[in-house]
């Protein structure tokens, strides 16, 4: 194992949100456009039967609580997957070692179970593929949309005991490759496996977290468990129920799923909701920023959320990311989300009593809703557990001059509200080149006639409006400097 661990290669890496980009088919699923994905059912004698009906309808394109629905709601319909459920792959008895595994049980984290588990995984797809399974037609996308030599996912689900994992395949693999070679990825019917998602125990709702990681995703959940880590995340404090909520602000921002608008100087927005629009804020730029979303309780997703409000979320992509092949060995064993006053994605609360960060739950209050505002702490000293003081400094204590203020919400569920960010410099951040979620949707423009919109108003009343707002912040400007 540990020979294995240091064999990294100077190349992108697993699990790495986005740290690299460029790794579709190596390390990434595609997770824009058509995709077919491929679940083969193993079945062990002995154990309860796995239901292939419900297998079906949970990965079918039709179920409102199901795998492809998910996906397609929490990317505002930018990926699309539809899914082939194999014939079972069956064994007559458990395919792992009875001395090590006598119940067929493998605890989530099992060191012994890496060997076995990898023989496992190659012996399902090599029965598959022997039962005329074919392969190659579930490559239709890749790093250009188009086929490229991946398979664009594979997972597992059996019937035994078996917790859920995301798995490099391809990085640990030094044995069979089942065409005639050695090391790297599986190759069936001409086209590659390098991941593999599995789950047990029939545990469909645990297959929607694991393929998040082949999509490029890490855990953002606490590993120490000192807390649960972040809430409002599937890949995060999720326990795995019906109730699925969205993916955080971040990783859609990431993964491109969303309609993004960077905030430059003071604007005054309408923050549509996240689980129909796609709406993501952005203040800030580089490593360190704040997203802003609309989160409540909706139809598919979300639906244990309390209340409807703005969910606003601290960033710091130096926390732990790193793009090169095998630093995922280390966030599995310190996680990015693992420090619940320094992680890489922490979500405010408005109701200031920092509860999640002392390992209590997510509740009502902790949406951003009317009367509620964030600003900044002139006193610039560093958010710790001994400065418990909601703000919009950075983690250096830095003063970041963002703010979020005259909080609104409307009778649709469009949430308005006055967004200040600096006044320049904010709009040439790219995520890629081309494509929807590359850059931002606006930047700097209000997006709503209420607040200081001179939107209907003869000029003279315009000019007045705008004399009126200049004298506010001078005034503002001056109050700040004597703070």
């Amino acid at each position: 194992m540990l020979v294995i661990l240091s064999a990294a290669f100077a190349r992108a890496d697993w699990m790495d949100h986005f740290m690299v980009r460029e790794d579709v088919g190596i390390h990434k699923n595609p997770y824009l456009g058509d995709t077919k994905v491929v679940i083969i059912p193993v079945e062990v004698a002995g154990f309860p039967p796995l239901d292939t009906a419900a297998l079906e309808s949970f990965f079918g394109p039709d179920d409102p609580g199901g795998f492809v629905k998910y996906y397609e709601t929490a990317s505002i319909g930018r990926f699309r997957p539809r899914v082939t459920v194999v014939p079972k792959v069956t064994y007559a008895s458990c395919p792992l070692p009875a001395m090590q595994f006598p119940m067929c049980s493998v605890a989530r984290g099992d060191i012994n179970a890496f060997t076995a588990g990898m023989e496992m995984m190659r012996d399902v797809v090599k029965k598959a593929d022997a039962a005329g399974f074919d392969f190659s037609q579930h490559d239709i996308n890749g790093r250009r949309g188009t086929a490229d030599g991946w398979v664009d996912g594979v997972m597992l689900i059996t019937n035994v005991p078996f917790g859920g994992i995301a798995f490099p395949f391809a990085y640990f693999n030094r044995g069979d490759n089942l065409a005639g070679g050695t090391s790297g990825p599986l190759i069936v019917d001409g086209v590659k496996i390098g991941h593999i998602a599995i789950a047990g125990e029939n545990d469909m709702l645990v297959m929607v977290h694991e393929f998040g990681h082949t999509l490029g995703l890490t855990d953002l959940y606490d590993e120490s468990q000192k807390y649960d880590g972040l809430y409002l995340s599937w890949m995060g404090a999720w326990l795995y129920d019906p109730n699925i909520p969205l993916p955080d602000a971040e990783t859609r921002f990431r993964l491109r799923w969303a309609n993004w608008n960077q905030v430059q100087g003071r604007q005054r927005v309408a923050i549509r909701p996240a689980e129909t629009s796609g709406d993501v804020y952005r203040l800030g730029i580089g490593d360190e920023y704040y997203l802003i979303e609309n989160r409540g309780p909706g139809t598919l997703v979300d639906k244990s959320l309390p209340e409807r409000g703005l969910a606003i979320f601290h960033v710091d992509r130096t926390v732990k990311l790193d793009g090169m092949e095998g630093r995922f060995v280390d966030r599995i064993l310190d996680c990015v989300n693992c420090d619940p006053w320094h992680p890489y994605i922490r979500l405010l609360q408005a109701d200031n009593l920092f509860e999640i960060e002392q390992n209590k739950k997510f509740a009502a209050g902790d949406l951003f809703q009317p009367g509620d505002f964030l600003r900044p702490d002139t006193r610039a000293i560093a958010l710790s557990e001994t400065n418990r003081v909601n703000s919009t400094n950075f983690y250096s204590g830095a003063v970041s001059g963002i703010r979020v203020e005259d909080i609104r919400q409307l009778e649709d569920g469009t949430i308005e509200a006055t967004l200040d960010a600096p006044a320049e410099g904010q709009c040439d951040e790219r995520l890629c080149t081309e494509g929807e979620g590359c850059a931002p949707t606006t930047c700097g423009e209000n997006t709503t006639a209420s607040g200081c919109s001179t939107a209907g108003l003869t000029p003279l009343g315009a000019l007045a409006l705008l004399l009126l707002e200049q004298r506010f912040r001078r005034r503002e400007q001056r109050f700040l400097r004597r703070a």
